[in-house]
């Protein structure tokens, strides 16, 4: 269906939401932006979040999403990083409990050394040293899970967390962490872009000291913090998977996570006391986005971690001045893509 799709788009409206910088360039990619919003709001409206369960999963494979990063020599829809970026911000935007961006990446990784691919959802864990990790999880959880490390990588069953298959590792362990780091990224640019959405709705609709919520001076401030967050995020992340697209992407990767780390404190933080008690009731939707966001920072690397990153990597590429070695990065992803686009 994803690949008819892509055959048959047209060319969008433009949208200005900040999610939207996630969905421009070209009509496929506009195409993926609307199926995957319309199946995933579905999915949250009916509160999905065990994929047996009505059999949701096979409504996503109906789709073909689980395969966006396979090559199309393989029988995968061969998308790009702009692409999967478009759907792993929906998931986040959604509060979406299916691991649909997870489930890409491994089967990404498994295509990529040659592996069968497995059927169902599967989780993965980077482990021995690729992000801090020690060890392996003694189950799989309600899925199945990718355990990776420098040396092997072994898929466990879900339940039990038996062995599945396993062999020698043949991609790059750091690739694998910059992978994982973007994903998270753009779930966590999804997620505040719908804890301003909360946000904003809340304070328009109650009302404190006889006046609205929203025409209180500091409530507006807070707003406007919380609504350059859920840009900045937005944009950083939808760079990196421009750079991802177009080749060495790893110092924009890691400006992402960096920035996507420092977004989702200062949002959730926010988010939380504009909308008081109400904000942590398990009945309101908040906490979907605000308890996601958290985990997605926790994972992949501290903001330390990608801080100390940069530093080192600025430092051993020595420009001079600093800001044309910047510009000069951004300006070569934009004529490559200029190019892509003739």
């Amino acid at each position: 269906m994803f690949l008819a799709a892509r055959r048959n788009a047209r060319n969008p409206p433009r949208d200005h939401r900040p999610g939207a910088r996630f969905a421009m360039n070209n009509s496929h990619q506009a195409l993926i932006r609307d199926m995957a919003d319309s199946l995933f709001a579905d999915l949250a409206a009916r509160g999905a979040g065990n994929e047996a369960k009505d059999n949701i999963w096979a409504e996503i494979e109906a789709l073909s999403l689980q395969d966006l990063l396979v090559g199309q020599e393989t029988g995968g829809f061969g998308g790009s990083w702009k692409d999967a970026g478009i759907v792993f911000h929906a998931a986040g935007r959604h509060g979406l409990a299916l691991p649909v961006g997870e489930t890409i990446l491994a089967r990404s990784w498994l295509s990529r050394m040659g592996v069968a691919l497995p059927g169902g959802p599967v989780g993965f864990v980077l482990a021995e040293g690729i992000d801090g990790r020690q060890g392996r999880p003694r189950s799989a959880g309600d899925r199945q899970r990718l355990v990776l490390d420098r040396r092997h990588w072994t898929l466990l069953s879900a339940g039990d967390g038996g062995v599945v298959a396993s062999g020698p590792m043949m991609l790059d362990a750091e690739a694998l962490l910059f992978e994982a780091a973007l994903l998270r990224s753009c779930q966590i640019a999804g997620a505040t872009e719908a804890m301003l959405a909360l946000s904003v709705d809340h304070v328009i609709g109650r009302v404190q000291f006889g006046k609205p919520l929203a025409r209180l001076q500091a409530v507006q401030q807070q707003l406007a913090v919380l609504a350059g967050e859920c840009a900045a995020v937005a944009c950083a992340s939808a760079s990196a998977c421009q750079a991802a697209t177009f080749g060495d992407a790893r110092f924009e990767i890691a400006a992402a996570k960096w920035r996507a780390n420092r977004a989702a404190v200062i949002s959730v933080d926010i988010a939380h006391q504009v909308h008081g008690a109400i904000g942590f009731t398990r009945e309101y939707p908040l906490h979907r986005f605000s308890l996601q966001a958290l985990k997605w920072r926790g994972e992949q690397g501290s903001e330390q971690y990608w801080a100390h990153w940069m530093g080192r990597f600025t430092l051993a590429a020595r420009p001079r001045p600093l800001w044309h070695w910047l510009t000069t990065r951004s300006d070569r992803l934009l004529e490559a893509e200029r190019e892509a686009l003739k």
